[in-house]
């Protein structure tokens, strides 16, 4: 009898074994792996700069949301843009290399960027698919977590020598070569540990230049993530005013 109960509880200690949750280590390399396998998905993306000059302030900024895929980019975004203290609906429609732009009523074509010099494309933009950013997901001790359910939330920490980092990556993102300080940013993963999948990428980096009144922010969101996208070209954007670059 003793030996039929030895038996039992070896055989549900190896099935429990197999039931053992995962390590933090563990979802942090399928966060890695997986972001680097994202080839398209919903985006929110944001930019703006703020001038603060003799007690008031002006901002200029652009909001833009839609559906992206990268390599190559195509894209078909929605928003809204500040332009001297007015606010005006805007689209922009990326498509076999040609840009289509609407600000207003007039929509306008041209010779699109290069994709890794598109302010919208959400992979050469964001922290969170930056090579550098990913190789931080190998020490488990740079990042917070909270739980929600089967998701959990990965934020990086705020540390003088991360900070460092993101300050790097900043510089390289945005071409920003003047001397900034008071940066500070947000770098999430959202990652379902029921399917072993990210769910979702968020950042946002807020700094100003040295000497200067002029605050900047980025920031994004991409949902949905490997989502199916086709970019379909409207009619009416097909006879759009064609300018130079």
């Amino acid at each position: 009898m003793r030996k039929q109960i030895l038996a039992v509880m070896v055989g549900l200690s190896v099935v429990l074994s197999g039931c053992s949750t995962q390590s933090t280590e563990s979802m942090l390399q399928d966060v890695k792996k997986n972001t680097k396998e994202i080839k398209s998905g919903k985006i929110a993306m944001h930019m703006s700069t703020k001038i603060e000059k003799s007690g008031s302030s002006i901002e200029q900024y652009i909001d833009m949301n839609g559906d992206e895929k990268f390599d190559p980019l195509e894209a078909s975004l929605k928003g809204k843009f500040s332009v001297n203290g007015k606010e005006i609906e805007g689209e922009d429609c990326y498509k076999d290399g040609v840009y289509y732009s609407r600000i207003g009523s007039q929509w306008i074509r041209k010779k699109a960027p290069a994709d890794n010099e598109n302010w919208f494309n959400f992979k050469e933009k964001s922290l969170n698919m930056k090579d550098e950013v990913l190789s931080l997901l190998d020490n488990k001790d740079n990042w917070d977590t909270s739980k929600d359910g089967d998701k959990i939330t990965f934020k990086l920490k705020k540390t003088d020598e991360l900070n460092a980092k993101i300050k790097e990556e900043y510089v390289k993102i945005f071409k920003y070569e003047k001397e900034l300080f008071d940066i500070d940013y947000t770098v999430e993963y959202v990652y379902n540990k029921k399917t072993k999948k990210v769910e979702k990428l968020v950042y946002e980096l807020n700094s100003k230049g040295k000497a200067t009144s002029v605050l900047l922010t980025a920031k994004g969101t991409l949902e949905e993530v490997n989502k199916e996208v086709k970019i379909e070209v409207p009619e009416e954007n097909k006879s759009a005013v064609g300018v130079k670059n």
